[in-house]
């Protein structure tokens, strides 16, 4: 997957559930910037895996602590390449 679709795809997160910043330059913008609470990074993944249609999770604990001193441009490299690499798969959970 390319670098570009998946930043577009963050562009697209930031427009429609944080529209005051869109006047940022997102690509520039530090990943706590706009993500510093844990439940927004997981309503941003779960957005990425739902727009970029995987069929595994990105789990943000295999990029290691050092992801969050990225920017947005960055962090769209890092996931590009550990899509190409393969993603684990999702978890389904039952409900009885």
């Amino acid at each position: 997957m390319k670098q570009e679709a998946i930043f577009k795809v963050m562009e697209k997160y930031f427009s429609q559930k944080k529209p005051e910043s869109a006047n940022l330059a997102l690509r520039e913008q530090p990943v706590t910037s706009l993500l510093q609470d844990s439940l927004d990074l997981v309503d941003f993944l779960i957005f990425l895996e739902e727009e970029l249609k995987l069929e595994g999770e990105i789990d943000m604990h295999q990029f290691g602590p050092s992801v969050m001193n990225k920017n947005f441009g960055e962090l769209a490299a890092v996931i590009a390449k550990v899509l190409d690499e393969g993603l684990p798969p999702k978890v389904r959970v039952d409900r009885a």
